[in-house]
């Protein structure tokens, strides 16, 4: 495990990092970025190539005995031994090919598989979620403003604002979250659906929602905004309430008080959706 000091040098650096690839996209966010697909709709645009290698030198300089695991390139194997940063160069590439608002350069390192420390910047909505387990997390503005990230105290789900999201093969997979966002829809005051993962569990952190879930989702989708989330202190799990697995890709994260009713909820919605 880092030490806070290590910590602190580690989430200060990388919000420096974050930010100058938060620039680089900004550069192309809106102006037609060329657009390919790795699946049907799948996206990957020349930004996300582009932040990635910038990312990947950064960080590769910063910190050289620290493994770098990110979405476009070819990862190296993990050691367990060694902390690992889970990069997405823009997670929310749908939303940043369209011109949309929500979308992410997304750091996320992890210890031995639990993420300690998390950096979501958000360039376009000109928001930048920081934190590191025992320091606590902030939300930061363009403008310098600072606000600690305190979850809610959101009790009962009749009362919770929700998010989640959907597979990529959610076309041709009957396990594509639509039984369950069907169930949780009448469940709970509302659903959100905005298409970055890592800004849906910054926005637990905040107490903006009161709880998410999704699955399918790759490491370098959740170990920055569970960073986040569990500096702030939220509570992020798998499906079962079982300790967060990365490589799982199954997460139900929220302000820690009713954790328990919805990891009950989607349990019950999934069995619903065998019978």
């Amino acid at each position: 495990m880092l030490d806070l000091q290590e910590l602190t040098e580690a989430r200060d650096t990388a919000l420096a990092i974050a930010r100058e690839a938060g620039a680089l996209l900004m550069s192309g966010w809106r102006k037609n970025p060329h657009v390919s697909k790795k699946g049907t709709i799948d996206l990957v645009t020349e930004f996300d190539l582009r932040s990635e290698t910038l990312l990947r030198e950064r960080l590769g300089r910063a910190f050289p005995n620290h493994t770098i695991v990110a979405e476009e390139g070819a990862a190296r194997d993990v050691i367990d031994t060694r902390p690992v940063w889970y990069v997405d160069p823009i997670d929310g590439t749908t939303n940043f090919a369209h011109g949309h608002f929500f979308f992410a350069v997304s750091l996320g390192l992890a210890v031995r598989g639990e993420p300690v420390l998390g950096v979501v910047h958000a360039p376009a909505l000109q928001t930048t979620f920081s934190g590191a387990v025992g320091l606590g997390a902030v939300r930061s503005s363009a403008t310098g403003g600072e606000e600690p990230c305190v979850p809610s105290r959101t009790a009962l789900l009749d009362d919770a604002l929700i998010a989640t999201g959907f597979p990529y093969d959610r076309r041709v997979s009957a396990e594509n979250n639509l039984r369950e966002f069907a169930a949780m829809k009448v469940r709970t005051q509302g659903l959100r659906r905005c298409g970055a993962a890592s800004l849906d569990l910054c926005l637990v952190a905040d107490g903006t929602y009161d709880a998410y879930w999704e699955q399918k989702l790759a490491p370098w989708d959740l170990a920055g905004g569970c960073g986040v989330l569990r500096a702030a202190g939220g509570r992020v799990t798998g499906y079962d309430g079982v300790p967060l697995d990365l490589a799982a890709g199954r997460a139900i994260a929220t302000n820690g008080v009713l954790h328990d009713a919805l990891v009950a909820a989607i349990a019950e919605a999934r069995a619903a959706a065998l019978v």
